[in-house]
């Protein structure tokens, strides 16, 4: 019993650490970006990610405008989340994003990518 307890953690603990050190991922679902970039108007906001962190501790747009974000993540795999919306955005992809309602927003990774998982946030600040 201890030794099917001791594999079974060791196990966890790849598959965490796996999440986190894996740059690129094949994905089953190959369906198109979602962007803005026909009507010309849009901005383009790149969020990068590493391992724990973002790029920016804040990112700005302007209310009402719809910016193509994209993220990008530079070590291990990530995903974001934008809360208090239904923005979600995969790794490598990107999304047209359009919030009216001026205020903070928080983002957050939504990939266990290991030990700082639960630090990595950041603020989308909509003016």
């Amino acid at each position: 019993m201890k030794k099917w307890l001791l594999f079974a953690s060791a196990l966890c603990l790849v598959f965490v650490l796996a999440a986190c050190g894996a740059n690129t991922a094949k994905e089953d679902n190959k369906e198109a970006n979602t962007t803005a970039a026909d009507s010309g108007s849009a901005s383009d906001l790149v969020v990068t990610a590493s391992n724990w962190k973002f790029d920016q501790k804040e990112y700005k747009i302007k209310a009402g405008e719809t910016v193509n974000l994209k993220l990008d993540s530079v070590s291990g795999l990530h995903g974001l989340q934008i809360q208090k919306t239904d923005y979600q955005i995969a790794n490598g992809k990107t999304v047209a994003v359009n919030i009216s309602e001026p205020g903070s927003y928080e983002m957050i990774c939504t990939v266990p990518c290991g030990t700082g998982h639960r630090e990595m946030k950041a603020t989308l600040v909509v003016e």
